[in-house]
C-alpha cells in the first residue's frame, strides 16, 4: 500500500573534497515539480522534496500540474515567481484547509514550508480534503465486483 516515487536518472552520489570545489553544478530535475532552491543551484533539504510532492498533489487534485509554459524557462520562472491558482478555486470540492497546506507547502523560500515531510503528512492527515469523497476512477473496459 505504499507509494514511492524515485527518479534514479537524477540521483548521484556526493561528490567530496576537491571534486566537490571544481564540480560544475546543473540543474537537473523534471520542471513541473522543481522547488525554487533546486532551480536557483541552492543547497537543498527535505523541503525541496516536500515542495515537490506538493506539486504532485496539486496535479492529482486540479487534473493539471500548478505551473505550466511554452518553454522549460517559462515553466522554471512561474516555480521561482509565480504562485498557482488556488487549489480550491481549480477544483470547488477541495477544501480551503486542503488548499492552504498545499499553498504553504509550496512556499517560495523554504523556510515558509512545514519544517518537515512528517510534519505535512500528519497535517495531511488532521484535515479533511474534500467537501466530499471523488468519485471512483473509470476502468477502461472492466467491470468491478463487489
Amino acid at each position: 500500500g505504499d507509494v514511492k516515487l524515485i527518479d534514479y536518472a537524477l540521483a548521484q552520489r556526493q561528490k567530496k573534497g576537491l571534486a566537490r570545489l571544481f564540480m560544475k553544478s546543473k540543474v537537473q530535475g523534471t520542471h513541473s515539480y522543481m522547488s525554487p532552491e533546486q532551480i536557483r543551484g541552492s543547497a537543498l533539504d527535505d523541503r525541496a522534496d516536500l515542495y515537490s510532492l506538493a506539486c504532485k498533489f496539486y496535479e492529482l487534485a486540479a487534473g493539471k500540474p500548478p505551473f505550466t509554459g511554452a518553454s522549460p524557462k517559462e515553466l522554471l520562472t512561474k516555480h521561482l515567481k509565480a504562485n498557482p491558482v488556488p487549489l480550491e478555486k481549480v477544483n470547488t470540492n477541495v477544501t480551503p484547509e486542503f488548499g492552504e497546506l498545499i499553498r504553504r507547502a509550496m512556499a517560495k523560500e523554504p523556510s515558509g514550508r512545514q519544517g518537515s515531510m512528517q510534519e505535512f503528512l500528519h497535517c495531511v492527515q488532521a484535515i479533511r480534503l474534500f467537501r466530499r469523497a471523488p468519485p471512483a476512477p473509470r476502468t477502461e473496459g472492466k467491470t468491478t465486483t463487489q
